[in-house]
């Protein structure tokens, strides 16, 4: 399946729609865009399922069922266990206080590191951006608004129980986001260097170039913490 990356922002919002803002098969809220075999259409792939599409097990007559009826549109389909939500999310990072109303809680470098805006539509998911660094450092964008960007094999995603998970093919790059409701995420774990600056978050602490620092990360700001 070929991803779409020509599709116009009006284009790419009517397939969002059409398919619930997520993964059509499994409702992660983190996908990329791919052309339906003999189909103009599109629809939404996290990518651990385009994996499996790619391997042969799963099908695109499978795929395009899923397509005709999202996973997210189905009554058993539990929202809460997935981001989404009008609001800006409540973050658990870098210290004791939650932190609300930061759309930006991180920038490393000049980078911002995590980004959080709320869904454009009623209904979507909140739209999650992440930039970490290469093995040589460089600033490379993973996500961008719930769009997975990474299709080169060098960045990989997993959905581990309320878990978001982005791991680098090569280098010590990680980042693990935890759904604690739909309005609520905790950063479990964000390891990454960029040009030679190195950060590390967990929900207790932070660590920047090795000093390690609690409640560092300002609250009700665009960004939180500049390092």
């Amino acid at each position: 399946m070929l991803s779409l990356p020509e599709l116009t922002e009006p284009q790419r919002e009517a397939v969002r729609e059409a398919c619930g803002f997520a993964c059509v098969r499994c409702g992660v809220t983190i996908y990329r865009y791919l052309r339906l075999p003999d189909s103009p259409q599109a629809t939404l792939l996290c990518p651990t399922c385009h994996a499996l599409v790619e391997e042969g097990r799963l099908t695109t007559a499978q795929v395009q069922g899923f397509h005709t009826n999202p996973v997210v549109r189905q009554r058993h389909f539990a929202r809460d266990r997935m981001p989404f939500s009008s609001e800006l999310p409540t973050l658990i990072v870098g210290g004791s206080r939650p932190l609300r109303d930061t759309p930006i809680p991180l920038v490393l470098d000049g980078e911002p590191i995590l980004m959080f805006a709320p869904p454009r539509r009623s209904r979507g998911a909140t739209r999650i951006s992440l930039r970490l660094g290469d093995p040589d450092g460089n600033p490379v964008q993973v996500i961008q608004g719930n769009e997975w960007l990474a299709a080169n094999g060098s960045w990989r995603f997993l959905l581990r129980g309320d878990r978001y998970s982005v791991m680098a093919g090569r280098g010590e790059g990680l980042a693990i986001l935890r759904i604690v409701a739909r309005n609520r995420i905790a950063v479990e774990h964000l390891r990454t260097t960029i040009r030679g600056r190195r950060l590390e978050v967990t929900p207790d602490w932070l660590e920047i170039d090795g000093k390690r620092h609690v409640n560092r990360i300002g609250s009700g700001a665009l960004v939180g913490l500049e390092c």
